[in-house]
């Protein structure tokens, strides 16, 4: 009776551990369940944000490259307009130049007529009184030789001295109009060569702006090409290498400064090549850059 009592307590035992088993498992799975259900949630709300943030990402690329082509653009049309400009401020001058010319010739035309109507009135004048002169010696030669004699070497004297005055006062009026015509001529010799001057610097300076402009825009779209395979690494930074110290050498070479068109003309490549070169020259302190002007670092 015991032993069976036993068996049947045992049996029971086994069925209730049995049907807690089962009870319990059926709280996993269901457990597991609602945990996949959340993991997937997550994992498909992961893949919209991902997929939004793609969409955004792109929309800003796109914002942005159009920002910088908008300015690109900008910065060539103020060059244009800088150079249209100048060439009318050019033009300008070369009219307000030959004005002024003309109206200093003009001028020195009316001076030169002036002189000649005085000088003309000075010559009848002298023939008038030498008419009158001649009529007083002939009227006074019949009374006194010796007196006329001595008046016609007075007057004779006197007109020898005015003629002589004249021509002396001729001479010196040619010798100033010619001199105020040769100072004219050099200042305005002068003053196109300094006009012609300035304008090849702005337009140097132009140049450089656009120069500058480019450079930029060539960094800003390489940096969306595709980077090379590893194995060119080490060449392309050898070539960095030797442009630095080039441009480096070339900088120092001219301590009054020197921009980077000109550093491209010495080395003989385009200037967008320099444009990482210098950036990082000036990183690492050894050039300094003073508006479109690169120096050297190391002062001498």
């Amino acid at each position: 009776m015991g032993i069976a009592s036993e068996t049947k307590e045992l049996t029971r035992n086994i069925a209730s551990s049995h049907e807690e088993r089962a009870k319990r498992l059926g709280e996993i799975k269901g457990e597991a369940k609602e945990v996949k259900g959340e993991a997937q949630s997550l994992i498909m709300g992961f893949e919209a944000f991902r997929q939004e943030t793609n969409q955004q990402v792109r929309r800003d690329l796109a914002r942005d490259k159009a920002h910088r082509k908008s300015e690109t653009r900008g910065l060539l049309k103020e060059a244009q307009a800088i150079l249209k400009g100048f060439e009318a401020s050019r033009k300008e001058t070369n009219v307000q130049l030959r004005e002024d010319l003309s109206q200093g010739t003009a001028v020195i035309r009316s001076e030169v007529r002036e002189i000649l109507g005085q000088a003309q009135k000075l010559i009848k004048g002298f023939g008038v009184s030498r008419q009158n002169v001649s009529s007083k010696l002939r009227k006074d030669l019949s009374r006194s030789r010796v007196k006329s004699k001595s008046e016609v070497g007075k007057l004779l004297g006197n007109a020898q001295s005015l003629v002589k005055n004249f021509q002396t006062s001729r001479r010196e009026a040619g010798s100033q109009l010619r001199g105020g015509l040769t100072r004219s001529r050099a200042n305005l010799e002068s003053d196109v060569k300094r006009m012609q001057s300035d304008f090849r610097k702005a337009r140097g300076d132009v140049r450089a702006d656009l120069n500058e402009a480019r450079t930029a825009w060539q960094e800003l779209t390489s940096t969306s090409q595709p980077r090379r395979d590893r194995a060119e690494t080490p060449i392309a930074e050898e070539k960095a290498h030797d442009l630095d110290v080039e441009m480096l050498a070339v900088v120092n070479e001219h301590s009054e400064g020197i921009t980077l068109a000109e550093i491209a003309d010495s080395l003989g490549v385009a200037p967008v090549v320099l444009g990482r070169t210098s950036k990082s020259l000036l990183d690492r302190g050894k050039i300094r850059k003073n508006e479109k002007l690169y120096f050297s670092a190391v002062i001498a």
